[in-house]
């Protein structure tokens, strides 16, 4: 290892991932140059940080600061680079950075600077008699150690690893009011408060992803009690067509619901919500056998069923295109797989049946793509141009509306209450929007994953299948939205995440490239253009790899402004905030650079999990907030 100055800085894996914990840095010899004077400035550097996957190894942390004993900066400008370069390196759930310099002309100056990652929030903190100590960063240049505890770097102090206990606290003595106000924090959950005879109630939501499952469990302040993962196997890849084994679905959320039991008490559970990927279809028999694979989202075999479709659904349908779970449907008509079936369901549906035992009840969310009618609660009388079996249609509800309680066996099972209620869920985008904490028409959320996602709270249905743009009713509002196939996809083609991270430390926000970049991962994008021969703009290729990435980062920034504008010409209400949940809403450089293009407020998403999403379902947050 190098032990020369460097701004390269490295990780090791988290020995605890699955637990918090606080690892507190004192680094008491940082030194960097005063800009006007060319002076030296002392200060003392107090880091605190919750890890997620890595921790940063101290050896290239004491190079890394090192680095700025002849740079010249100000306080306040390297305070919040060294802040971004560890965040950059690291994705913590939590990063507190404290620089306190020594006194200048008679002035003190100290500037802290704090990241939290979308979604987390910190349990209590422990009691202040437990044992602490810390790790302090010498700064001796002929320090030859490698980071270890016994290396003569690392003196005890207090707090080098502080556990964040999880503290339950008396259901009675802490029931929130009832007059909360649900537009002021969307998260508030309207629950009756429990007597001293019940416990405080738990929601819970279960998401069904195409690679896994997760399960969130929340309290009446819409406060996270739990959060389990399980994998599932990836769906099967045959050219256009993409399926997945829906038993699959079950073992996972069984897995997950199991693993329950030692964070919550799950006779508190009151209700459970599901939601799961939109456009994914199977049939089943009145058991609720599979009696077909599940025909995933992006399954695009239908393309003769969309075809049909196209010419006789209404514009505004949501079951336009090879993608909608109504081609699918037609498609498994087609080749007779329809014969020995009872239901059409897409995942959140067969789960919920599943639960309670009954199968045939679906949501207005998932059904849009199925070809149901969300302005006037029906399925449109066109199906029977199509000849779709009606009878395999599920009856729909309102996302929030109780289907039914828990099957006597699966209470059993897992050790529910028989009065525990199954509510309808939704799709995973509408959850995704619920989760960010946006709450008012106008406010919109982006999700920054793979592709790029924009849905816009709007106060009416917004329709528009030749931008790629349809709407989700929530309640009395809409979620108008479409989605871009450029994204972390076309990011992940040129560099990998080692060097994504590199480079967000060195990007400029407040310098443009002037790059008029469009960047897609292929030929093609359905929103806001919708256009199959629209072709990738990379070019003119500059000197270096960072002014590269950040032009694509612009890029994906003016195709998000342009979405929200097309929505805005559309009839939806202009954007006035924009929350922001996926794996690009870490990077601060971007997130800066998205706020001037769109020239509105950036919000911290309250969570980035559709399954608090569909927690907030289960505890009615829908009815109360929309």
């Amino acid at each position: 290892m190098a032990t020369t100055p460097t701004k390269s800085l490295e990780t090791f894996p988290s020995p605890n991932p699955e637990r918090d914990y606080i690892i507190h840095i004192e680094a008491p010899e940082f030194t960097c140059l005063c800009p006007k004077t060319g002076q030296p400035d002392f200060a003392t550097l107090y880091l605190d940080y919750v890890p997620d996957r890595l921790c940063i190894e101290l050896k290239s942390l004491k190079q890394y600061i090192w680095s700025y004993r002849d740079q010249g900066a100000f306080h306040e400008a390297v305070t919040n680079t060294i802040l971004n370069d560890l965040v950059a390196a690291m994705a913590p759930r939590y990063m507190h950075l404290t620089t306190q310099f020594n006194v200048r002309g008679g002035i003190y100056t100290t500037v802290e600077a704090e990241f939290r990652k979308p979604g987390w929030t910190p349990p209590a903190p422990p009691p202040d008699y437990l044992p602490r100590e810390n790790y302090i960063v010498s700064g001796t240049e002929n320090d030859e150690s490698d980071g270890a505890p016994d290396s003569g770097t690392l003196a005890p102090r207090s707090a080098r690893f502080r556990m964040l206990g999880r503290a339950r606290r008396p259901a009675a003595a802490t029931a929130p009011s009832t007059k909360t106000s649900a537009r002021s924090d969307p998260g508030a959950v309207d629950s009756n408060p429990p007597g001293p005879s019940r416990p405080e109630p738990i929601f819970l939501g279960i998401d069904l992803g195409s690679t896994g499952c997760r399960v969130v469990a929340i309290d009446t302040r819409g406060d996270v009690l739990a959060h389990l993962e399980a994998p599932l196997p990836a769906p099967m890849v045959n050219e256009n067509q993409i399926t997945q084994d829906p038993t699959q679905w079950w073992k996972a959320a069984s897995t997950c619901l199991q693993q329950l039991d030692a964070s919550i008490d799950l006779k508190r559970v009151r209700r459970i919500a599901v939601d799961g990927t939109s456009g994914t279809l199977l049939l089943c028999d009145k058991q609720g056998a599979p009696i077909t694979p599940a025909l995933m989202y992006n399954d695009q075999r239908a393309l003769e069923q969309a075809a049909a479709i196209a010419a006789a659904a209404d514009k505004p349908s949501g079951a336009h295109g090879a993608a909608s779970s109504l081609a699918k449907l037609l498609w498994l008509q087609q080749k007779k797989l329809d014969k020995r079936a009872a239901h059409a369901l897409h995942p959140a549906d067969w789960m919920c049946g599943r639960l309670t035992g009954v199968y045939g009840h679906g949501d207005y969310n998932n059904c849009l793509k199925l070809g149901y009618d969300a302005e006037n609660l029906q399925w449109p009388s066109w199906l029977e141009q199509l000849g779709v079996n009606r009878a395999l249609l599920p009856t729909v509800h309102a996302p929030g509306d109780v289907v039914g309680p828990v099957g006597a066996e699966i209470a059993k099972h897992f050790g529910l209450l028989p009065d525990t209620q199954i509510i309808a869920g939704t799709t995973d985008g509408v959850a995704t929007f619920l989760a960010a904490g946006a709450s008012e028409p106008g406010h919109g959320v982006t999700a920054l994953g793979s592709t790029l996602v924009l849905k816009l709270l709007s106060n009416q249905a917004v329709f528009a299948p030749e931008f790629g743009v349809y709407s989700q009713r929530l309640g009395r509002c809409w979620l108008a939205g479409g989605a871009s196939n450029s994204g972390g996809a076309v990011l992940r083609q040129f560099f990998d995440l080692e060097q994504i991270r590199a480079m967000t430390a060195q990007l400029n926000p407040e310098q443009w490239t002037d790059l008029d970049y469009y960047p897609l991962p292929r030929v093609g994008e359905r929103f806001p253009v919708n256009d199959p021969e629209l072709a990738p703009r990379l070019e003119p290729l500059p000197g270096d790899s960072v002014t590269f990435f950040q032009g694509m980062l612009e890029g994906i920034a003016r195709i998000e402004a342009q979405g929200y504008a097309l929505l805005e010409e559309l009839g939806a209400p202009k954007v006035t905030a924009v929350w922001t949940t996926g794996g690009g809403s870490q990077n601060p450089a971007w997130q800066r650079l998205r706020e001037q293009i769109l020239q509105v407020k950036m919000m911290p998403a309250r969570s980035g999990y559709a399954a608090y999403g569909t927690a907030l379902i289960a505890a009615g947050v829908i009815a109360k907030t929309f």
